[in-house]
């Protein structure tokens, strides 16, 4: 079986050659973070029961007024991953936070596209953190209006 932590490893050196950083690995809870345009948390984590590599970014707080619609308007998108890149939108119960997952089979199949994929999932990142913030915003106004 092969060593997952090393493969990964690996493939974080490479990425941080590509972004000139002096190193990028897994910390000792397998997990990783890089932070883009200083608002994009993209955390990397290791599963090794289930070999794979996960990726995902905290989106942004849902509200209390306008759940419901918010909650329809993440979902709606979500089916067949129509409106994610084929990617997942899901909540942090606890925290009550929009999270986009995206994961990658490990070994990685083809190792280099990872790094057009990751853009790819920070562009949509980047992207549903203005939808929801717009969704968050729209819902707080017509509360206002409604009461």
């Amino acid at each position: 079986m092969m060593d997952l932590r090393n493969e990964v490893n690996r493939i974080l050196a490479r990425l941080a050659k590509s972004l000139h950083l002096n190193e990028l690995s897994l910390d000792n809870n397998q997990h990783c973070m890089l932070m883009f345009d200083d608002k994009i948390v993209l955390n990397l984590e290791l599963d090794e029961k289930h070999e794979h590599l996960v990726a995902y970014a905290y989106l942004g707080e849902v509200p209390l007024v306008g759940r419901e619609n918010i909650f329809e308007k993440l979902l709606e998108p979500n089916f067949f991953w129509n409106g994610t890149n084929g990617m997942t939108i899901g909540i942090d119960k606890q925290s009550q936070t929009v999270v986009l997952m995206m994961r990658f089979q490990l070994p990685l199949k083809n190792p280099d596209t990872f790094e057009e994929n990751l853009a790819d999932f920070v562009d949509t990142t980047e992207s549903w953190m203005h939808k929801l913030s717009t969704m968050t915003r729209e819902a707080e106004e017509i509360s206002l209006v409604s009461n």
